[in-house]
């Protein structure tokens, strides 16, 4: 089997280079396990890797131009496996970029914003079922940015105008948090809810299975709406 990987260290390279390997193939193997066997038994590849099971987001690169985790994705045995670092992300070397503009916003986001801390009675009180449901899936997000790479509003006008899947997923976090008191739903607004085009590309690319972007999008335009904070071309 054939993989083709881009090469590219910025501190001495002028532009990317492609090198095309020939290695075995078994059934199911997955890109991760094609690109250890690269460096493990022909020349050594960056890229980084760590829970191999779509938990740690640390994998995340495309394979013939679309994004994904290379632990969960198949290769094609007869087929093209050409592999590139993830787009719209600074490459620190091969398939390693540097993620940190999400990372360190998302942080940010996910801090509970609270007036006094937690009362022994409201750590006590059961939680709400419903919007439990709502929380708990948005927990499986890694911050992975494939859905930031894929996502057509963030390639063409940058998280300015719209902070992407992953920021917002952040922002819904903790607007069911029943323990945050920040205003969420104006954080979302300022940070382009709107601007979100509801194309489900997220949807499609996200290896998080149980987060449904869409649906969640829909509750915090609601709250926006009911707010009065509804755009009037929207």
């Amino acid at each position: 089997m054939k993989v083709t990987v881009q090469k590219f260290n910025p501190s001495v390279d002028a532009e990317p280079s492609f090198s095309e390997y020939d290695i075995e193939h078994w059934e199911h193997m997955t890109l991760l396990e094609a690109l250890v066997l690269i460096n493990d038994t022909i020349e050594p590849i960056a890229f980084d890797y760590s829970c191999r099971g779509r938990v740690c987001g640390r994998c995340a690169m495309t394979l013939n131009g679309t994004p994904c985790l290379a632990c969960v994705t198949l290769v094609d045995e007869g087929g093209k496996n050409e592999v590139g670092p993830l787009t719209g992300f600074p490459v620190v070397r091969d398939l390693i970029v540097d993620k940190t503009r999400i990372t360190d916003k998302v942080s940010r986001i996910l801090a509970r914003q609270r007036a006094f801390d937690l009362t022994l009675d409201e750590v006590k009180a059961p939680v709400d079922p419903d919007l439990y449901k709502k929380l708990e899936p948005l927990e499986y997000c890694a911050r992975c940015g494939v859905c930031m790479a894929a996502c057509p509003v963030v390639q063409m006008k940058g998280t300015k105008s719209f902070i992407g899947p992953t920021g917002m997923i952040a922002i819904a976090n903790r607007f069911y948090d029943p323990y945050d008191q920040g205003d969420r739903v104006v954080e979302a607004v300022q940070n382009g809810l709107w601007t979100c085009t509801e194309c489900g590309i997220c949807d499609e690319v996200c290896k998080a299975l149980e987060i449904d972007h869409l649906a969640t999008w829909k509750d915090l335009r609601a709250a926006a709406e009911a707010a009065g904070l509804k755009p009037v071309d929207a």
